[in-house]
């Protein structure tokens, strides 16, 4: 029950969170519609960022505890500035190649509103009284931004959920 139990918290976090519109499971290489849901918005057919990605990777079972470890990415389109209606690069705080005295991207912007989703993620995982198992707060994120269909970036961290475990095998499904 620990995977299903954090699997069905995560996607109540996605749906409660202001700006995730999507949330998916599986391998991060293969993200489709196939692996995710569209929360926010009628629209099934295509994913809708932000997107909160979680890649189960492994489980520790030691001696009173069952240890989940999972992937978590968090990430958003990266728009063209030449999209916008900037008549001066100063006029934003953005980064990315220079073309013609303008920015090209808005990755800085993405990255930074990646992360506070993050934060609010890890927040919601160690404050919350109603969750039953812990968060390893000893956590590192890594920025990534990937561009082959759609130009995205955000942050990447293994997160590492702590469940109690009784050793009780009356607990064995049948």
């Amino acid at each position: 029950m620990n995977w299903t139990a954090l699997k069905n918290d995560l996607i109540g976090f996605a749906v409660n969170h202001p700006q995730i519109n999507s949330i998916g499971f599986g391998d991060p290489l293969a993200i489709g519609t196939d692996n995710c849901m569209n929360i926010k918005t009628p629209n099934r057919d295509r994913i809708i960022f932000p997107l909160l990605f979680v890649d189960l990777q492994s489980s520790t079972i030691g001696m009173g505890t069952s240890t989940l470890n999972c992937s978590v990415l968090i990430m958003d389109q990266v728009k063209d500035s030449k999209q916008l209606n900037y008549t001066d690069a100063a006029d934003a705080a953005l980064s990315g190649a220079i073309i013609r005295n303008r920015w090209a991207d808005m990755e800085d912007e993405v990255l930074n509103d990646m992360e506070s989703i993050y934060q609010d993620l890890i927040s919601k995982f160690t404050d919350d009284p109603d969750i039953t198992y812990q968060l390893n707060t000893s956590i590192t994120i890594n920025r990534f931004v990937e561009g082959r269909d759609d130009k995205v970036a955000g942050w990447q961290g293994t997160l590492s959920f702590i469940f109690p475990y009784s050793r009780n095998i009356c607990q064995i499904p049948t």
